[in-house]
């Protein structure tokens, strides 16, 4: 059964979509809740006449902020139509119940500004041969985000990788 899996996600690298916009434009309230849940008082984030004096011009989002922005409502819960989606549903379907992020990277390219409109694709890279963690027997699923802000300049190169795994007993 694993083999069957296996060789339609291979079939599925390099399948892309997107993109898909963020529900929300770049905004003070997201930055300040972020900035006092990671207790970053950088002034960058919050201060408009020392912002204004940098080379930015005007107040920026920390730069980690850019998945948050982009992640869909939880509510009403919509099935995304993109590869990383489409992988997870196929493993699910064939008992590889559970899953645990890995790995994320994130390579940033400019910085978000208040009222930027942010969208992503999401492209599905790889997939691991069947591997045995302590967690269980699995694959590990690989997928890259391209962030762009509403000019189409990109924004962040995110790689994202999870392990679909059949739980040990």
């Amino acid at each position: 059964m694993s083999q069957g899996v296996y060789e339609k996600l291979q079939a599925m690298i390099g399948e892309e979509a997107g993109p898909f916009e963020a529900p929300n434009e770049v905004n003070r309230a997201m930055i300040r809740h972020w900035c006092e849940a990671m207790e970053d008082a950088n002034p960058l984030y919050s201060d408009e006449k020392y912002a204004r004096s940098t080379r930015y011009g005007g107040i920026i989002a920390p730069s980690q902020m850019v998945q948050a922005y982009c992640m869909p409502p939880l509510w009403p819960r919509k099935m995304m139509p993109d590869p990383q989606a489409k992988a997870v549903r196929m493993m699910d379907e064939a008992g590889y119940s559970g899953v645990v992020a890995t790995t994320t990277s994130q390579e940033y390219f400019r910085p978000m500004r208040l009222d930027d409109r942010l969208s992503y694709k999401i492209k599905f890279i790889s997939v691991s041969p069947e591997k045995t963690t302590r967690l269980g027997t699995g694959h590990f699923l690989t997928s890259e985000y391209t962030y762009t802000n509403q000019k189409g300049e990109v924004v962040c190169l995110q790689s994202f990788t999870i392990l679909k795994f059949k739980p040990a007993v």
